[in-house]
């Protein structure tokens, strides 16, 4: 009797963000005390060439480049499964998944990035596996349907309704939001933090996520801009774009009011400490903003899904899209306004979401423990476990 099920996770590292909804999804299996969860980054393993090489292209890619994929992004993105372009994407890896079945014999399978090749392979083998996917996105691309797919957990009732349209059957359908790994769900001690990292809590910070994969250009510039015209301190996160953060070092290393950081994995810890984040649109990013109720300013958001994130947030007024530099100062010094500050924080409040993690875990496990009714008992008396992670995430 098989009282403890075993999930096989399917990621990406493009972008970081689908695995740090794999992340979040982990943590809250662990804390159900659900031991065996294995985590792979799928297209590493099988092409680790081609995704070191797509990676790099990715993290480097020029404005040229960025137009080429939103093009290629909207052209692909009524795709259906069936056709020739799904049925090639879906392939990719799946006798790495059969390798995997077959050595893990996973009970549940979860996709947070949209390679369903364990979607596909269950299909072609008539395997009895449930297979969830938890779409990043806040709008649809094509790429996320597969008919064997048994449920999908999305961020909104919005996005619910382009599913419907696209013939998902409603029952198949849970919006619970995209998950966020735990420091972005828990309060945070503001003051604690201001002592900690040596900043003025009586003063109001700008979060500017500055390595997100070279997107803001005249770094230095903007940053002189908002100092000239706003009373806002800066956070400047560079990421690991060494390059970039020795140039900024170079302009402002000496500045009180602009505090520079390298890559860091406390970003929950700044984004509890700053007023307003500037950012780029990725999925996840705005997730984990509105988990904190952090004001997000998407400044020129790149072709493809950052620019249907970014407008299907902004028309619900959850984020603020600018275009200009001149648009952003305005932005910002509306910020500094504490009515407005507030008002854009309570919208924020209205549209978390409650715990999408421990739902979609919550859900799977339900639906393990229907198919092995005598573990219900058990799963009970389960102790907090330790989540297996392969592929070297660690």
């Amino acid at each position: 009797m098989k009282q403890n099920p075993v999930v096989l996770i399917v990621t990406s590292k493009f972008g970081d963000g689908h695995l740090k909804v794999s992340e979040a999804i982990s943590q809250s299996f662990e804390s159900r005390g659900v031991q065996n969860v294995h985590v792979v980054d799928l297209f590493a393993e099988v092409h680790p060439r081609l995704n070191g090489l797509s990676r790099k292209f990715y993290l480097n890619s020029t404005y040229l480049a960025q137009e080429f994929y939103g093009l290629l992004y909207e052209a692909t993105r009524m795709m259906k499964p069936g056709q020739a372009l799904g049925k090639l994407l879906h392939s990719m890896g799946k006798m790495r998944v059969l390798q995997l079945l077959e050595e893990i014999r996973p009970d549940i399978i979860i996709h947070t990035f949209p390679y369903l090749a364990a979607a596909q392979l269950v299909k072609e083998t008539a395997a009895q596996v449930p297979i969830y996917t938890v779409m990043t996105d806040y709008v649809l691309h094509g790429r996320w349907l597969h008919p064997n797919t048994t449920k999908y957990f999305i961020a909104t009732e919005e996005l619910k309704q382009f599913l419907l349209a696209a013939e998902v059957p409603e029952e198949r359908i849970v919006v619970s939001g995209i998950p966020v790994r735990r420091g972005f769900s828990q309060p945070q001690p503001r003051e604690e933090l201001m002592q900690q990292y040596g900043l003025d809590p009586a003063r109001q910070h700008l979060l500017l996520a500055a390595g997100a994969y070279g997107v803001l250009s005249n770094i230095s510039g903007l940053i002189q801009n908002v100092l000239e015209h706003t009373e806002l301190d800066l956070i400047v996160v560079c990421g690991n774009n060494h390059k970039l953060r020795s140039v900024i070092e170079e302009a402002y290393g000496n500045h009180e009011r602009v505090h520079i950081l390298g890559y860091t994995d406390k970003m929950h810890e700044l984004m509890a400490m700053s007023s307003c984040i500037l950012t780029k649109a990725g999925g996840i990013t705005l997730s984990e903003a509105i988990a904190q109720t952090l004001p997000v300013i998407v400044y020129k958001p790149l072709p493809g899904q950052e620019a249907g994130n970014a407008a299907a947030l902004a028309s619900r007024r959850i984020i603020d899209v600018v275009q200009d530099e001149a648009e952003l100062i305005s932005r910002l010094q509306q910020l500094q306004q504490q009515g407005y500050r507030e008002d854009w924080q309570r919208r924020l409040r209205e549209v978390k979401p409650d715990s999408p993690a421990e739902r979609i875990v919550s859900e799977a496990i339900e639906a393990f423990s229907l198919q092995h009714p005598f573990t219900m008992q058990a799963k009970q008396q389960l102790k907090e476990g330790q989540v297996t992670r392969v592929h070297g995430y660690n």
